[in-house]
């Protein structure tokens, strides 16, 4: 599988659009459809970082050199990622809700 197919599939995985992944690397939305159809060939370095940190995966995930990962774990990246925008105030409050919840599930098991 090619980096087109890759990006196609996580961009599928994670819910968004072209325009919301050109939004976050920026860049165009025609260039983002371009790597999909395999239109444009040898994507920078710096653009394939880019993409690989948007999506919270590795560059050989991104890439085809390692296995992609599914659509569970990129939610919980993703998740991962915004928690460092946090304050340490509201990252505790996410872990109390975190605790929260497993606690509640624990009960309904």
């Amino acid at each position: 599988m090619d980096i087109g197919d890759r990006l196609f599939n996580l961009r599928q995985k994670s819910n968004q659009s072209l325009q919301q992944v050109a939004d976050a690397i920026g860049i165009s939305k025609a260039h983002i459809w371009e790597l999909e159809k395999g239109r444009s060939k040898n994507p920078s370095f710096d653009l394939v970082r880019k993409l690989a940190g948007h999506f919270g995966v590795s560059i050989d995930e991104l890439v085809g050199h390692a296995e992609e990962p599914d659509a569970a774990s990129l939610q919980i990246e993703r998740l991962h990622r915004g928690l460092e925008d946090l304050s340490e105030r509201d990252r505790a409050v996410v872990e109390d809700m975190i605790k929260a919840l497993r606690a509640r599930a624990d009960e309904a098991s």
